[in-house]
């Protein structure tokens, strides 16, 4: 996922900021995304828009299959709760540890 802190607040891409933006309201389940897919659309219009989110959910597709095979946790992911989650799934057998 697109987070931290960045140089620039556009990441150094053409409207990264933005795009930034829409990627963590599609991954934050406490979040509408509406108003960032707005401002998606408003930026790069409805194409680009649409091609942006099947990325965030490709790469989001990837982390829960590397999750659940048994990838290490990263720091970030596991002082957000994801130990608890590999705990609570009963994944430890298959490796996803501690990094």
């Amino acid at each position: 996922m697109a987070t931290g802190q960045a140089e620039t607040p556009d990441g150094g891409i053409p409207h990264g900021g933005v795009l930034r933006r829409y990627a963590e309201a599609i991954l934050d389940r406490g979040v509408d995304p509406a108003e960032a897919r707005g401002a998606c659309v408003d930026a790069l219009g409805g194409e680009a828009t649409v091609q942006a989110a099947s990325i965030v959910a490709s790469f989001d597709g990837i982390n829960r299959v590397a999750d659940a095979t048994g990838i290490r946790l990263d720091p970030e992911t596991e002082s957000s709760g994801g130990q608890e989650i590999v705990q609570e799934l009963g994944l430890e057998a298959l490796g996803a540890a501690r990094a």
